[in-house]
């Protein structure tokens, strides 16, 4: 119960540094703009949100290697068979679409603009990658229930 404890008390106080951190690129980034600089077109916004990505996702894989290591085997065993299976998967769908995609016929697919109406190269790109990851974690939460079913 102590190890449980434990991982609570690192969760929370994770939780805590990337809220701390939001607060700070917010912070920034206002400053930023209120100083008269364009938060659209400027380096320091790009820089701004580059280093709070990199302490979240940081942060994250922290929680996640922790968490890892406090469950027992046979949750270690169902989470990485779910991954490799559900997550490779729902990868394979994805392929799949990204394989029609590369037909004359897709031209006629008019994809809705996620962000902020842009239709860059970037932003098709997000999209994509968010579509995909997107049917990984699907195929993952599938593969993870069909395993501790089958084992009940």
């Amino acid at each position: 119960m102590v190890g449980k404890r434990k991982l609570i008390l690192h969760s929370a106080l994770a939780f805590g540094l990337v809220i701390l951190a939001a607060f700070i690129m917010g912070g920034v980034l206002g400053y930023l703009e209120a100083s008269g600089q364009d938060i659209n077109t400027g380096s320091a916004a790009l820089w701004t949100v580059g280093a709070f990505a990199i302490v979240t996702m940081a942060i994250s894989l922290w929680i996640m290697l922790r968490w890892m290591s406090s469950i027992d085997e046979a949750a270690q065993e169902a989470h990485k068979w779910a991954w490799f299976w559900g997550g490779s998967s729902g990868m394979a769908v994805g392929g799949v679409l990204v394989i029609m995609a590369s037909l004359p016929q897709a031209a006629a697919i008019n994809i809705p603009a996620w962000y902020s109406g842009r239709t860059d190269p970037a932003v098709y790109a997000a999209t994509g990658a968010f579509a995909m990851l997107s049917l990984m974690v699907i195929g993952y939460g599938v593969a993870w229930t069909w395993w501790w079913l089958g084992r009940r």
